[in-house]
């Protein structure tokens, strides 16, 4: 069985982006959203989850599907924290803007890597804040990613 879009996206980016949080050890790159019940120890981190996946047929009679994959990757912060990176502090929407560029350039400089898992085509669809549907002290910032794969039957 092939892998999920969503978890080749996550390895990726486990390998490729720096965790300014280097007192933990383990993931902070997860195929879901964070809790509202976490603790500052759990920040920063980042989802990485399903947002479309539309396909159609390649041509008449062809089972093949060309499909258009939506993923959604969330960068989540703490404000009030400040973690230091090559003697800079970074802090609340300095950090979560610093993580997502992290996240971007990640995406785009590994096109490669991604074609060999057939997830072809890269393209960011948007970077933006989201300043709704989060906790107080939270801050976050969405990139979508978009990918194209040919479904074989």
């Amino acid at each position: 069985m092939e892998k999920e879009p969503i978890i080749i996206v996550q390895d990726l980016l486990r390998s490729n982006t720096y965790d300014y949080n280097t007192s933990r050890n383990g993931e902070w790159i997860y195929p879901d959203f964070p809790l509202v019940t976490l603790n500052n120890s759990s920040y920063p981190r980042v989802s990485v989850t399903d947002a479309d996946e539309p396909g159609k047929r390649i041509s008449v009679g062809s089972t093949d599907e060309m499909q258009t994959v939506d993923i959604d990757i969330n960068v989540w912060v703490k404000t009030g924290i400040i973690y230091e990176k090559d003697g800079e502090q970074y802090e609340g929407a300095k950090l979560r803007d610093a993580i997502a560029r992290d996240v971007a350039e990640g995406l785009r400089k590994n096109k490669d890597w991604l074609a060999g898992f057939g997830l072809h085509n890269y393209e960011r669809v948007s970077m933006k804040a989201i300043n709704t549907e989060v906790a107080e002290g939270v801050l976050r910032k969405q990139i979508t990613a978009r990918f194209n794969r040919i479904a074989k039957n």
